[in-house]
């Protein structure tokens, strides 16, 4: 009873927040371009030369609180990320690899809403699923979460969003094998996205 009494309450204040366009909960996808910067890198990892950026891809769910044009929007988003990286061999030619990453990543901007446009910024917590470069699986030796910051811009057009950010994290990978190394993940990320509730 008391299970069925909550939920009811929740249904309620979330239809009352929703229609008084103060609570926006919907859904996103998109791409992105990334890069991978080295840093302090030794061992293996200090013979590698930047590539280029690769296409991630994401989709995840949003919601928005709105006041008084002030704007809080928490999202929790599966993408995936990386770079590219020119490998050389024992023969002194080199081969470019791709060094990608899956992570759930969970923003919470802070922004200002003016008409149908957008502004924010904020932090965002990553949480790695996989790693890999080339063949070598690199998540054992690389820490679980790290942590960056997103800023971008976006407008909406009745329950369609369209979106702008660049992000960069810090993710660190250390083996007594492979060498130590800080890796600079950073890409600008395009989204649409759309409101299932509030508007």
């Amino acid at each position: 009873m008391k299970k069925c009494f909550l939920l009811t309450a929740v249904l309620l204040f979330t239809g009352v927040m929703a229609h008084a366009q103060l609570f926006t909960l919907g859904l996103k996808a998109g791409i992105s371009s990334s890069n991978v910067d080295l840093k302090n890198a030794n061992a293996n990892f200090s013979q590698l030369k930047e590539e280029g950026s690769i296409t991630g891809f994401h989709a995840g769910v949003f919601t928005r609180f709105n006041v008084a044009g002030f704007l809080l929007q928490p999202e929790a988003v599966l993408s995936s990320s990386g770079g590219k990286f020119e490998v050389p061999d024992d023969m002194g030619n080199t081969t470019v690899q791709e060094m990608g990453f899956t992570n759930v990543d969970v923003p919470l901007l802070v922004g200002y809403k003016l008409l149908f446009a957008r502004a924010y910024a904020g932090p965002v917590a990553s949480f790695l699923i996989d790693s890999e470069f080339g063949t070598m699986d690199m998540k054992k030796a690389m820490d679980s979460a790290d942590w960056g910051y997103q800023i971008g811009a976006g407008v909406d057009i009745s329950r369609l969003t369209a979106d702008v950010r660049y992000e960069r994290l810090k993710r660190s990978y250390t083996d007594a094998s492979t060498g130590s190394v800080d890796f600079r993940n950073q890409q600008v990320i395009f989204s649409l996205g759309y409101k299932l509730i509030g508007k």
